[in-house]
Formats: C-alpha cells, structure tokens, sequence
C-alpha cells in the first residue's frame, strides 16, 4: 500500500486515468499520476482501507498492517470531520495552500463518504486489541484511551493515555492468568521503546514496525507502561524525494497557509538531526519552522500545506 498512497494513509486519486476514485495507474507514481486537479483521498476509500486492514491483521499480525491503520486513522479520517459542525470531508486535496471542503452539516446528505463518515464516528474504538483464536495471547496495536473485557479469560484491561499529546499510555490488567501481551512497537519508534512492569523497567529488545511478546503469569492490578519517544521525520513522495510531509511520532503536521499556492512550500531542515531546524511545544503538537506555524492535520481547518520542498543542508 505504500507504494500508492498519500502521506496521510489515502489512496484514491490520479490524473492518469483521470478518475479521482481509484489506485494511481502505476505503483510508486504518486507525484506523476497523483495530485489532480479535482481531488486526491476519497475520505470513504480510507474508511474501507481501514476495514480491509483490520481484516488483513485477522490472517497476518504484521505490525506493517496496523502502522498505517494509526497513520490512517490520525491523518484522515479525524481530519476529515469540520471543527463546529457534523460536515465532513469528500476528496480531501494535498496541492499547496489547499483547504479541506466540508459538506452535509445536516447529515441529509447521500454520498458514500456521508454515510462513512457517520460510520467511522462509531469505530473509533476498532482494532485497539485482538486476541489470538485460542485465546492465549493479546495483541495491543493501538495506544487508545479504552477498556478491553476479554471474557473467555474473565480479565479486564484498562489502557489509560494522553496519546497523542504524550509519548506513553499505561495497561491496567484486572484478573489473571498465563497468557503473551504482544505490544506493537510502531515502525517510527526509533528513538527506543521502554517497557515497565509494575515499576520495573525491562530488558527487551523492542525493533520498530514489529511486536514485543511479554509473556507472563499475570496477576491481578499488574500494570504495563510503555513508552515510545516521538521525533521528527519525513516521509517523502516515493518519484519526487524532495516533495515530503513532515511527521512527530505518527502525527502529520501542516503548515499553516494565509493565502493559496501554486507552489509548494519551500523548507530548509539540518540534515544531521532536522529537529534542530524546528521550535514548539510537543504537548500542545504546535510547531514553528522559520516562523511558519506547523501543527496536526487533524487540527487544521483554514489553507494548509500537507508536502513541502525540502532541501537537507
């Protein structure tokens, strides 16, 4: 999927056909064939994307798999809703100085991405955990606020977090019982993951875009924290390196536009540590770059830019 979709875990859109619903015409030609003039990201393609991932993690528990469904889910579809209103978005357009267009305020509306739209504020909870059909193992792939009742083993799990405005989330279990906890150590987790129990720091060896297995005889109010420091990173478009959405952790950030573009944004980062090139506040997610204001996709609701011209020095 990487080789079609837009930063922000969209795939729909492409000049070439010139059709904005459907796959680009040829894998790794995002920037030839994708940012057309009519629109890119079909709000509802991602929707079903994320169904289609959820059922994929039901065959292959591929840490793969649920790293773009919390791309996906953080950059699309909690982007696609208006601030003060139930309107949401159709296509969602990533050109320069772009502003996402909300329709049916009502709920009257009957295009696919208004009924989506109303079905994805009901999923929000979907593919936090999954058990393994024996029920011997959990898999956590999402750091979710939530409480999971597992009853074929009569235990309860509590996740409590700020995420993503903090890098941690701690896992509450309420029963006991031998079985594995498979915590999902995400592909951008790069500067470390830190597991606790109850306290205690643990000697794993956490590799990004994979699953930690803690197994374990678990007792009653055992608590896991895990920890996974954000940085900063790009991800670029796969025919044009240059042209890049900028990411903390697994948040896209925006630059915030006063007017429309016909050009993309240009941005000068360290090309050691590109971090040193940026300024802000992580727990408000709100960053400056030369003093132009970067903050979540999610968050942004006047013109923005999603890709920038980047150049390493």
């Amino acid at each position: 999927v990487n080789d079609y979709s837009y930063s922000i875990g969209g795939v729909a859109g492409a000049r070439n056909p010139a059709n904005a619903e459907c796959f680009v015409g040829q894998p790794g030609t995002l920037y030839e064939n994708g940012f057309s003039e009519g629109g890119q990201n079909e709000t509802c393609a991602t929707y079903n994307m994320l169904k289609l991932t959820s059922d994929l993690f039901l065959f292959d528990q591929r840490a793969e798999l649920m790293d773009y469904y919390e791309r996906s889910l953080y950059n699309h579809i909690l982007a696609s809703v208006a601030e003060n209103t139930p309107a949401n978005t159709y296509h969602v357009s990533l050109r320069p100085g772009a502003m996402k267009q909300f329709g049916n305020p009502d709920m009257s509306g009957f295009t696919c991405c208004n009924g989506t739209a109303i079905e994805s504020s009901t999923k929000l909870q979907n593919s936090i955990y999954f058990r393994s059909k024996d029920n011997k193992a959990l898999y956590v792939n999402l750091f979710i606020p939530s409480t999971l009742d597992w009853k074929e083993r009569k235990v309860k799990i509590e996740q409590a977090t700020n995420f993503p405005k903090e890098d941690h989330t701690k896992l509450t279990i309420n029963g006991s019982g031998k079985f594995d906890v498979n915590v999902r150590v995400p592909g951008w987790a790069t500067k470390g993951f830190i597991v606790k129990i109850n306290g205690k720091e643990q000697n794993f060896t956490a590799t990004p875009g994979s699953y930690l297995t803690i197994n374990r005889n678990w007792k009653n109010g055992d608590v896991i924290e895990l920890k996974m420091p954000f940085q900063f990173h790009l991800n670029p478009v796969m025919d044009q390196q240059n042209v890049a959405s900028l990411f903390y952790g697994p948040i896209l950030l925006a630059a915030q536009e006063p007017e429309a573009r016909k050009e993309w944004r240009k941005v000068t980062l360290d090309a050691m540590d590109i971090s040193k090139t940026i300024k802000g506040n992580p727990q408000e997610l709100k960053f400056t770059i030369d003093d132009v204001v970067f903050k979540p996709f999610y968050d942004s609701y006047g013109r923005h830019s999603v890709y920038l011209d980047v150049e390493l020095k």
